[in-house]
């Protein structure tokens, strides 16, 4: 969103073995701190966060293909992961491309587009638990929902195996021109925002509820929802948290009290209030 305040100090381990000796020592000196990945999907308060904020985005991003199954780290870009799956004629990951962020971050949101969810491809997961003990959980054993995943919160995403196919490059890279096309249609890629603020709700697109009620293009500061998807909040430049905040408090009331929808928040808000 390109809006909030800093972190006290950021941190930016090379391996798992430099993130368990920070994480054993934050939590044995009783130091805060937030696991980050590219926080596409988050939305800092003005103030900014206290304590520490671990980003896995520098350091951990190793790729690693063995016939049709790809291992990545968590703090790979997605992007990144789709790019590598078509130089290696591998199919199933083409839904994905343009989703912003990494591996992890969309592993702890089961990050979807177009009908297909990261849990679809996912064979295992490795995670590191509160004691700094690393455990692999095969996907039958893990609780995914609609773009959530539910795991110990102690607990971070270190890596996830996935399971794609084979292919004809030509026909991967026709179906990624397809996806990516109709993204730029759809949504407001030439703003700063944080992707779908809202989770579809059983009644049907969050967006079109929002615009239903009259939201589309409404605007405060310098936050405003998309007129091109109204699921959209983008920056118009200079907001404030505290502005896109606000925005997202609006469409909650208003759609509730005019359709008695209660949307949940896709977004997640960090920070001191």
């Amino acid at each position: 969103m390109k809006v909030g305040g800093p972190a006290d100090s950021l941190l930016l381990p090379k391996d798992v073995g430099e993130l368990r000796k920070v994480v054993r020592y934050a939590r044995r000196k009783r130091i805060p701190f937030l696991i980050l990945g590219k926080g596409t999907n988050l939305i800092v308060r003005d103030k900014g966060v206290r304590g520490w904020v671990i980003s896995l985005s520098q350091g951990m991003k190793k790729i690693h293909v063995e016939g049709e199954v790809v291992e990545a780290e968590a703090g790979l870009l997605l992007q990144r992961l789709v790019q590598f799956s078509i130089q290696k004629g591998l199919t199933g990951l083409e839904p994905f491309f343009g989703i912003p962020g990494t591996v992890g971050g969309g592993l702890a949101m089961n990050a979807g587009a177009w009908g297909a969810e990261l849990k679809d491809v996912l064979l295992s997961m490795t995670l590191m638990k509160e004691d700094g003990e690393i455990v692999e959980r095969p996907r039958s054993k893990l609780r995914f929902s609609y773009r959530g995943l539910v795991i110990p919160t102690s607990w971070i995403i270190l890596k996830g195996r996935l399971q794609l196919k084979k292919g004809k490059k030509e026909e991967i890279l026709e179906r990624v021109k397809s996806y990516s096309e109709m993204r730029k249609k759809r949504q407001p890629l030439d703003y700063a925002s944080a992707g779908s603020i809202f989770k579809n709700p059983k009644e049907g697109p969050a967006g079109k509820w929002i615009e239903e009620v009259g939201l589309k293009g409404f605007r405060i500061g310098q936050a405003m929802i998309s007129e091109r998807h109204a699921n959209f909040i983008i920056n118009l430049g200079k907001a404030k948290a505290e502005e896109v905040i606000r925005l997202i408090e609006v469409i909650e009331t208003k759609v509730y009290q005019e359709n008695g929808i209660s949307l949940e928040r896709e977004v997640k808000v960090v920070g001191e209030p």
